[in-house]
């Protein structure tokens, strides 16, 4: 009998243990829901925000809603900036009445050549990049010196990596005829050396080589006669086209090269950011 009063006294035991131990579950079921609950909303938040734009940077959905620098809005803008008749530079632009000359210069620079940019002919000696100012420096030194040479060898070092193998050719000395009777030149009034520039205003090599002419024009204001050609690639820079014509329309108000810097100085400054 005692050891059934004790088997007695040790289930009662557990039955009253047990809606404690419930009890104790369902505290814990509910903590596990409020946290999931929690977590839930916190991460609606976060999504909202990010959606928003109001991160601390363009992120997300923000950053493929950015506009480019670029967009017909923004080239107009620039057109009131500059002081511009807005109402003739919009109809211009707009119209596309541009487009055609725009062409004409693509297709002119890949009959002598270019195909990509930045492209330019310095004294008809084609230079193909983004390069440093000491390669021009090279170039035009020869020029106005009368030792320029079609031979590749007698340049330098760094120039003949660029002239030697055939399949990188990105300096040709071999000189061409380059017709610029339709270009708005800067630079010195009648220059001992012309560069003719192809150029893309969306290409990231073209910004990049922008300060480059703009050294070179300043360090050779009486030697060195600049034009620019357009040559916007279309297939991969989806604004440059338009942005080619606009620099056109403002050309037709007599402002080419101010707007021009104005759109390459705003470029490299984003690009620098």
């Amino acid at each position: 009998m005692a050891r059934n009063k004790k088997f007695e006294s040790v289930e009662k035991c557990c039955e009253n243990c047990q809606p404690q131990q419930n009890k104790l579950l369902y505290v814990m079921m509910g903590v596990i829901t409020l946290f999931l609950i929690f977590i839930t909303v916190k991460m609606f938040a976060l999504e909202k925000k990010i959606n928003s734009g109001s991160g601390s940077g363009p992120t997300g959905s923000a950053l493929a809603q950015q506009e480019s620098a670029i967009s017909v809005p923004n080239l107009k803008k620039y057109a009131k900036e500059l002081g511009l008749n807005t109402g003739k530079f919009n109809k211009c632009l707009d119209s596309g009445e541009k487009k055609t000359l725009v062409d004409n210069d693509v297709k002119y620079g890949a009959s002598v050549g270019v195909q990509g940019t930045p492209g330019f002919f310095i004294n008809g000696q084609f230079l193909a990049g983004a390069f440093p100012f000491q390669f021009f420096k090279e170039i035009i030194d020869k020029q106005i010196a009368g030792t320029t040479s079609n031979d590749c060898t007698a340049y330098s070092v760094d120039l003949q990596k660029y002239c030697s193998d055939p399949q990188n050719k990105a300096f040709d000395p071999t000189a061409k005829e380059i017709d610029t009777t339709k270009g708005i030149p800067t630079g010195a009034k009648n220059g001992k050396v012309t560069i003719v520039e192809f150029s893309d205003f969306e290409c990231p090599f073209c910004i990049r080589a922008f300060p480059t002419i703009e050294q070179v024009l300043k360090e050779y204001k009486n030697d060195v006669t600049l034009y620019f050609k357009q040559f916007p690639l279309t297939q991969i820079h989806q604004n440059a086209e338009k942005a080619a014509e606009a620099s056109l329309c403002a050309g037709d108000q007599g402002k080419f090269w101010e707007w021009h810097n104005k759109i390459f100085a705003l470029e490299a400054q984003g690009q620098a950011q």
